[in-house]
């Protein structure tokens, strides 16, 4: 089986999934993003991975990307996995999934229409 290409949203927790994604053979990490880029320099450099991107939309936009990771603040949960669902990407995300009904049922439709 080939390897998933893994993108990971938020650096600060996200660090966990970046190592883990190193370790696996299921996993081949592709591309990090976060708002921050210092801190995105600086975990480039930890785990020796050569993407690097401030835009969101330009991760999505990677075909090389087949998962995302979210590890942003919790209120932004709903609208980063509907935007990573509507690019056709899988998605994992930290817990507190989502903070409401209302967003779980965008979230359910974004996957419905993926």
């Amino acid at each position: 089986m080939n390897p998933l290409g893994l993108g990971v949203l938020g650096l600060g927790e996200g660090r966990s999934i970046i190592s883990a994604g190193l370790q696996s053979d299921l996993w081949h990490v592709v591309s990090l993003c976060d708002t921050n880029e210092t801190l995105g320099r600086e975990r480039c450099d930890e785990f020796g991975v050569s993407n690097f991107t401030t835009d969101f939309a330009a991760m999505l936009a990677n075909p090389a990307v087949d998962v995302i990771g979210i590890y942003t603040p919790d209120h932004l949960h709903a609208e980063h996995i509907i935007r990573a669902l509507d690019a056709g990407k899988h998605v994992i995300c930290a817990k507190p999934f989502i903070d409401n009904l209302e967003q779980a049922r965008a979230v359910l439709a974004a996957q419905q229409r993926s």
